[in-house]
């Protein structure tokens, strides 16, 4: 066989190995996958592939995405091939328990009937486009489905946790379910009826039952039922067996929602009774303590007030005796910029979340606990007394005697995760007597119920805790977030409870997860680039503002000198004099001089851009190819000349 022959036939051996190879990988090796991005972005976290772990029926996940009408949108064309990819790692990586399906929707299409059908919600870039649908539908075996109607690209750090949340509640069809204690007037079983009336129950109390499935405990219980989350808010006077009952439940469960208040205005306002302990009048306080401190956590005595973020109320000046709108710093609002941006609970968030007499939270370090601030005031703020804090001073008493020094920044809310001890070394505390109502005897010995077999105490965690705590109660009244005239909410106080109860009501893995980074990643050395040209751009502009008042200092002492025109003292007809065109003229020429500066640092800070751009370009595109040549060439004449040796 002569050298050209073997050669093509080696050639040829060698692209059809190549073919089987790729089929072979493509069909056996799926789910073998190298991630080298920085964020691992092509990568699955612990709490997803334990949820695609334990399906125990295929799911079907099926993208409805309009690529025609899309296609004059590159950036959602660019999200769109991150979700492709995100839901072909899904289906990689759960070993064939999830289908991925994806349906082109045309307009006037079947694909349109069935994605208009299970819910996928139409958007349009402009009036008169074309409608483009991107959603996922999730179905089991027994055509459960749940919907996610549109793909926010906004969205995009939570992506892996809505898949992986789909996937969850086609696995666990059943609603959470929430064991709450509260003193406060919440009955969201009662909202939540078919058919029954509010009955003054807030939005967060009705939304809470009629999103999960709620029990609200008896003021005499002394065990928690199995539930999922244990929601407590503003409780009364718990006994030492009932503190011992939330104890057992955070180290066997771990998932406790807890708002506590310094001072509870909606408590004090009502005009009833603590119903965990009938002798003594609504609590304007709440503590959980020993377990807090147990936790590591302290709330302050006092309350929190920050002057940045007050809102307003409608105050009667001393001195006019007219009413007006002012600043009250008892009542503030912390915006959304202020929130964690990474946890799922708040990152959501797009708007402020209101609070009025909060108190400020604190933790401490052990082992094996993590703390994250999940709502963090501004750094104005300062501290009073609950008790003069109830009074509500006003506006204009409490900036009279704000410190000058300024505050610190306190935190409202966090999340608290990780192994805990019991507040109750020692075991189940003993029995106490019920209180005695005056003018009622007590009930007699044979009706009390029999005890039931106590459970194995735990002494440490058995589930890592996830505990978010909240220093106020009031932030979920209405008043502090609805529209009394239309009731919208105009904040998102009620969606930061609803978000922390529903996540906490998810799997640990779950819980467990958190926000990514974005698929787009801006370009450190461009930012630095513009950063530092903003700089040198507000620098000028500065020294322009300085150089305009000592041109209007010069004009204001060329008139006390009497050598002005008068024109720049309110005389408008007046002639300028000599010296202040010169001295207006200088000024010009100095605006002239800055703006042409300012040009050329922009136009500098372009082209700086562009030749980085063209550093980039030739790296990824050119450089490659280039050294492959330059090396192809360079063994191509070391082979010649070892073939001219040997001659």
């Amino acid at each position: 066989m002569s050298a050209r022959r073997f050669a093509f036939f080696a050639a040829l051996a060698l692209f059809v190995m190549f073919i089987a190879a790729n089929i072979t990988a493509n069909s056996w090796f799926r789910s073998w996958r190298l991630d080298l991005t920085e964020n691992q972005l092509y990568s699955l976290s612990r709490g997803t592939q334990e949820t695609l772990n334990d399906l125990s029926e295929p799911v079907e996940l099926t993208l409805y995405y309009s690529r025609d009408a899309a296609a004059p949108s590159p950036q959602l064309g660019a999200y769109a091939a991150r979700v492709r990819e995100m839901l072909q790692t899904f289906a990689a990586r759960s070993h064939g328990r999830v289908r991925f399906v994806e349906v082109d929707v045309e307009a006037f299409s079947e694909a349109e009937d069935d994605a208009v059908e299970a819910g996928i919600e139409p958007i349009r870039p402009y009036e008169g486009a074309d409608p483009i649908y991107f959603g996922l539908i999730g179905a089991n075996a027994i055509d459960d489905q749940r919907v996610i109607p549109f793909v926010d690209p906004q969205r995009e750090g939570f992506l892996e946790y809505e898949i992986t949340r789909l996937i969850y509640e086609l696995e666990n069809p059943s609603r959470t379910r929430v064991a709450l204690i509260t003193s406060l007037p919440i009955d969201p079983a009662a909202a939540a009826r078919p058919g029954a009336p509010a009955g003054g129950q807030s939005v967060f109390a009705t939304e809470l039952g009629r999103l999960l499935d709620v029990t609200r405990l008896a003021p005499d219980f002394t065990e928690i039922p199995d539930v999922d989350v244990l929601a407590i808010i503003h409780p009364g006077a718990l006994s030492q067996a009932q503190l011992y009952a939330v104890d057992q439940f955070v180290l066997r469960k771990g998932r406790l929602f807890l708002a506590l208040d310094p001072a509870s205005m909606v408590s004090m306002q009502s005009a009833g009774f603590d119903p965990f302990n009938p002798v003594a009048p609504a609590p304007a306080s709440s503590t959980l303590e020993p377990l807090l401190g147990r936790w590591g956590v302290t709330m302050t005595p006092g309350v929190v007030l920050d002057r940045e973020g007050a809102l307003e109320v409608t105050v009667q000046d001393p001195a006019t005796g007219q009413e007006g709108p002012m600043p009250q710093p008892l009542f503030f609002s912390v915006p959304a910029a202020q929130l964690d941006r990474e946890d799922l609970m708040t990152a959501w968030l797009r708007r402020q979340i209101n609070f009025g007499l909060a108190g400020s939270l604190s933790a401490s370090e052990r082992d094996g606990v993590e703390v994250i601030p999940l709502i963090r005031t501004s750094g104005q703020t300062m501290r009073m007394s609950a008790q003069e804090a109830m009074m509500q001073p006003s506006p204009i008493d409490i900036m009279n005697r704000w410190p000058s020094a300024s505050g610190r920044i306190e935190t409202i809310a966090l999340r608290l995760s990780g192994n805990l001890e019991t507040a109750f070394p020692e075991g189940r505390p003993a029995d106490e007597p019920a209180p005695v109502i005056e003018g009622e005897a007590p009930p007699p010995a044979a009706e009390l119920p029999a005890p039931e077999e106590p459970a194995e105490p735990l002494a440490r965690s058995a589930t890592p805790a996830e505990i978010v705590i909240v220093a106020d109660t009031d932030f979920l009244e209405d008043n502090f977030y609805v529209d009394p005239r239309n009731g919208v909410t105009a904040a998102d106080n009620a969606s930061f409870a609803l978000n922390a109860i529903d996540v906490l009501g998810g799997s640990d893995a779950l819980v467990s997860l958190r926000s990514r980074a974005p698929s787009v990643r801006r370009m450190d050395m461009v930012d630095d680039m513009e950063a530092e040209a903003e700089r040198r751009i507000r620098r000028r502009q500065e020294e322009l503002q300085g150089e305009l008042a000592e041109t209007e200092a010069r004009l204001a002492a060329l008139q006390e000198r009497g050598r002005g025109s008068g024109f720049f003292s309110g005389n408008l007809g007046a002639e300028l004099t000599p010296e202040e065109n010169a001295e207006i003229e200088r000024f010009r020429a100095q605006v002239v001089e800055v703006r042409g500066e300012l040009r050329r640092t922009e136009r500098d800070l372009r082209g700086d851009i562009d030749r980085l751009e063209t550093i980039v370009v030739f790296i990824n595109i050119w450089l490659a190819p280039l050294l492959i040549a330059t090396a192809g060439l360079f063994f191509f004449w070391r082979r010649q000349r070892r073939g001219r040796v040997r001659r």
